[in-house]
């Protein structure tokens, strides 16, 4: 069965460069669908750019979509003993920048054309990036807070 693919996005927006070295393009197993097929959606609708990760490029976003235990935000967790359920640590969640709108008004834009949507996500409310992720709340558009 082939996996979707999004049309938009690369496996190195979506992957940190520990999976993406270690896995390369079979890391496409490790992505939830419905997370890869809203980011499309969301991508065609808006017209506009969106900014996951750019390690790639040399920039300094890495860690915002799947996180692997090598990743800084999920080692230092560990190293804590703090349990870390993070979606990104599924596969299941992505934090992106939207070109030339605020994280507010794109989570704005998002509840607003919520019956569109093609699964339920969660936004994280009050951060400067937007936060989307798949876990499935009973709500087309789920806010929570941290």
């Amino acid at each position: 069965m082939m996996m979707y693919r999004p049309q938009f996005f690369g496996l190195e927006e979506l992957v940190c460069k520990h999976v993406y070295d270690k896995f390369g393009d079979i890391a496409w197993m490790f992505l939830d669908e419905r997370a890869l097929v809203v980011l499309d959606w969301i991508r065609r609708s808006l017209g506009k750019p969106i900014l996951i990760n750019n390690w790639a490029n040399d920039g300094m976003y890495d860690e915002r979509g799947l996180r692997c235990n090598l990743c800084p935000i999920v080692r230092n967790k560990t190293n804590n003993d703090k349990v870390y359920m993070s979606a990104h640590v599924l596969g299941r969640a992505y934090d992106f920048d939207v070109d030339e709108w605020s994280a507010g008004e794109v989570r704005v834009w998002i509840a607003a054309n919520k019956n569109n949507i093609p699964y339920n996500i969660r936004l994280e409310n009050n951060v400067d990036w937007v936060h989307l992720d798949t876990y499935d709340m009973g709500k087309k558009v789920y806010i929570f807070n941290l």
